[in-house]
């Protein structure tokens, strides 16, 4: 590999990792771990009840880690679980008063930063940011799934 795609990779790296770090500080800084406020952030992303499969789907999280950021969450009072309708176990997540006025304190908030911070990238700027990451992410996987 040559020593300046080392160096390339190594800052995008770097970049991916503030990223992530911005996230968590911030959930910190909430009270927050990771997961729940990933959780609460796709609910009110979602606007309507979602399934704890679908909120494993849309983040990648472990039914695991799902399903136990969600007990502490109810724990908490911020949401309710409840049988999705014609289901036996899938459950799914509504929010309490105490997890609405959360969200409105400390999501949406967070949420519009996002908004006016991907706004002031042009149009052209935005479309092309999405398409190299969502290219860059096929070929990972591609590359991963070849190493034995």
């Amino acid at each position: 590999m040559e020593s300046s795609t080392v160096f390339v990779l190594a800052a995008f790296n770097r970049l991916h990792k503030k990223m992530n770090v911005l996230y968590h500080d911030y959930a910190k800084s909430v009270g927050l771990s990771d997961a729940a406020f990933w959780l609460m952030y796709s609910l009110y992303e979602c606007g309507q009840p979602c399934t704890q499969k679908s909120l494993c789907a849309a983040w990648f999280y472990a039914p695991q880690t799902i399903n136990s950021a969600l007990k502490n969450m109810e724990e908490q009072g911020f949401i309710t679980l409840e049988l999705a309708p014609k289901s036996r176990k899938n459950k799914q997540v509504f929010f309490t008063e105490a997890g609405k006025e959360l969200v409105e304190k400390k999501i949406v908030p967070l949420v519009n930063a996002e908004e006016r911070s991907f706004e002031r990238l042009d149009e052209q700027e935005r479309n092309q940011l999405l398409a190299i990451t969502q290219k860059h992410i096929e070929i990972l996987e591609e590359e991963i799934s070849k190493i034995e």
